[in-house]
């Protein structure tokens, strides 16, 4: 059995891995931690930012399965390359949850569609958690 959570590099996703960890030992599964890593992003430093935002949380990277995964540009997806890419890793694993993080929107941004978490709520075929993240000066 295996959960799979995705988090970005903001502090504030403390909590989503906080909460996966928690879920995983608790009932004896297999955490999949993911970051996709944007196109012009650096692959070594993005792992290595979070790494530390697992092990400040769970304090080892012991048993934890951590997958950095670069995003690639598509065409036929102009949004939402990050929910895809998650979205494909959860179709090869076949996770029993997903945990992601969600930051509270107002207005706006609420209407807006193309956030990662909407599109992974919308699209995935097991369960999904969500956690609300917190804003980077919250989480620091």
């Amino acid at each position: 059995m295996v959960i799979l959570t995705a988090i970005d590099r903001d502090p504030g996703c403390k909590g989503v891995v906080e909460t996966a960890y928690d879920l995983s030992t608790s009932m004896d599964m297999e955490l999949v931690i993911l970051h996709v890593v944007p196109e012009d992003g650096n692959e070594e430093k993005a792992r290595q930012e979070i790494e530390e935002i697992v092990t400040s949380v769970i304090g080892t990277l012991e048993g934890v399965d951590l997958r950095i995964m670069p995003e690639q540009t598509r065409r036929d997806l102009p949004t939402g390359r990050t929910a895809n890419h998650i979205l494909q890793v959860a179709e090869e694993i076949e996770p029993d949850y997903i945990v992601i993080g969600s930051r509270k929107r107002t207005g706006l941004g609420k209407i807006l569609l193309g956030s990662v978490s909407k599109l992974i709520l919308a699209n995935a075929d097991v369960p999904v958690v969500t956690v609300e993240q917190k804003r980077r000066a919250e989480a620091e």
